[in-house]
């Protein structure tokens, strides 16, 4: 039979493609289909023809997967938040560990991997920090949990449609206080008659709300971004919310683009303080409104300890944190360092990296501001300081642009412990580093995000 797009065919799933997908064969077409499951046996209709693959949507279940489990999530079926609810938490992490396996295998040519066994979550579930939620006037009208249309939503979008909103009723991976938060600005919103805004029209006034809480203080920041400065239209949603605890802040972000994103260079503190306080191990952290977090705190302090035995310290070595954030992994590694250099692009990052090793009392650190790309080697400000022994690199999910990965080899150190969330740019970086005469000593996959496609993994590279 030959395939078209909107062909139906039978499929049957054999592993889950990196992204979510199962993986099927179809006379020898590899075929990819949403939220299937391996073990199922699927009616599929195409919705892509390649020439290398096809894409498809299932239509019915023949043949359920002998692992597939009853989601906890009312909205599992339409919502693009998380895709293996449905599927047993011992199976998503032997696909996750595969998935790496294979992906640095077939990327860096490399023959043997050493890789060890993913390292799980212990919670699965209310594990995240840090959830965006979007507004709306055009709700998704969901198959399995209909609603009534309300004149506002508030929710996350449908898998590959970011014109409509679902209206969350509870989400299972975000934390506990976050659905609380949602129910109680979506309410107040209602009440007031306030005006969601309009992705198509771009008209209206409240664009999302974003909620970051640190596990460990038991502090929560509430980020309401809206198209203009109307701080009186704000008041009823923060008077409720200054009635919860746990909110230690709340910042207004105006988004004056047409596009749909929660930053903003136009900020207003609103109640409380302009940041809230994590703990990971014994080191405490501030997190300002746009600074970059690991969004499940918990896990964090596993993927650090990790990170911490690869490095293995004496305490004589020069270590550089490139792409450091806040500075959270330098300054975990400062007490087993001779001198911790960190390096990021974002200026309130770096501004945020020093008041934490303040705070913590690390005096052997020191933070540069700049993109690695331009600001690595030929620099006088950087020259002056010592080259290093290690350095930590934890790029963006696009990897290493070839600049910096240029500059990086130029450092000569003898170790590289590469993390990244986004193990298909990361095989494509190691195999420039493999070139240029390191080897892959250890690799070790960490599940930060259960129920998710994502995956954390740790390469350990030695001169």
């Amino acid at each position: 039979m030959k395939v078209k797009r909107g062909s139906i065919i039978e499929v049957e799933i054999e592993s889950l493609s990196y992204g979510g997908d199962g993986f099927a064969k179809y006379n020898d077409i590899a075929v990819f289909v949403q939220k299937g499951l391996p073990g199922q046996k699927l009616e599929a209709v195409i919705t892509k023809k390649n020439k290398k693959f096809l894409k498809a949507k299932a239509l019915n279940i023949l043949k359920e997967s002998p692992d597939q489990i009853e989601p906890k999530c009312t909205h599992f079926e339409d919502c693009g938040g998380c895709s293996f609810q449905n599927y047993d938490y011992q199976k998503q992490l032997q696909e996750k560990e595969t998935q790496v396996k294979d992906l640095l295998k077939h990327i860096t040519g490399l023959k043997s991997t050493k890789i060890k066994k993913i390292k799980k979550a212990k919670e699965i579930y209310n594990y995240r920090n840090k959830m965006e939620f979007t507004f709306s006037n055009d709700p998704w009208f969901e198959k399995y949990n209909p609603k009534e249309k309300k004149e506002l939503c508030l929710g996350l979008h449908p898998k590959g449609r970011f014109d409509k909103t679902i209206d969350l009723e509870n989400c299972e991976i975000q934390s506990k206080i976050s659905n609380k938060i949602v129910d109680i600005v979506r309410d107040t919103a209602l009440e007031n008659s306030l005006i969601p805004y309009d992705i198509k029209k771009h008209t209206g006034f409240l664009r999302q709300i974003v909620i970051r809480s640190a596990v460990h203080k038991d502090e929560t920041m509430v980020i309401i971004v809206t198209s203009t400065n109307d701080q009186k239209k704000l008041e009823p949603i923060i008077d409720k919310l200054k009635e919860v605890k746990e909110i230690k802040a709340i910042i207004n972000n105006v988004n004056r683009r047409k596009a749909d994103v929660s930053y903003s260079e136009e900020q207003y503190l609103l109640y409380g303080d302009d940041f809230i306080t994590e703990k990971i191990g014994t080191y405490k952290f501030k997190i300002s409104p746009d600074s970059f977090f690991q969004t499940n705190s918990k896990q964090a302090k596993v993927l650090y300890d990790l990170i911490k035995k690869e490095a293995n310290l004496t305490g004589n070595e020069i270590v550089y944190d490139l792409y450091c954030g806040t500075g959270t992994i330098g300054i975990y590694l400062s007490k087993k360092a001779k001198k911790i250099f960190g390096f990021e692009i974002i200026p309130s990052a770096i501004d945020d990296a020093i008041i934490n090793a303040s705070n913590n009392n690390v005096k052997n650190a020191l933070f540069f501001q700049g993109d690695i790309k331009d600001s690595l080697v030929d620099n006088k400000e950087i020259d002056i300081i010592e080259k290093p022994d290690v350095s930590i690199i934890d790029p963006p999910r696009s990897g290493l642009h070839p600049k910096a990965l240029k500059n990086i080899i130029k450092l000569k150190q003898k170790k590289i412990i590469y993390i990244s969330c986004n193990p298909a740019t990361q095989a494509r970086d190691l195999k420039d580093f493999i070139d240029a005469g390191y080897k892959v000593s250890n690799i070790i996959p960490v599940d930060m995000f259960p129920h998710t496609p994502h995956i954390e993994s740790i390469v350990t590279l030695t001169k």
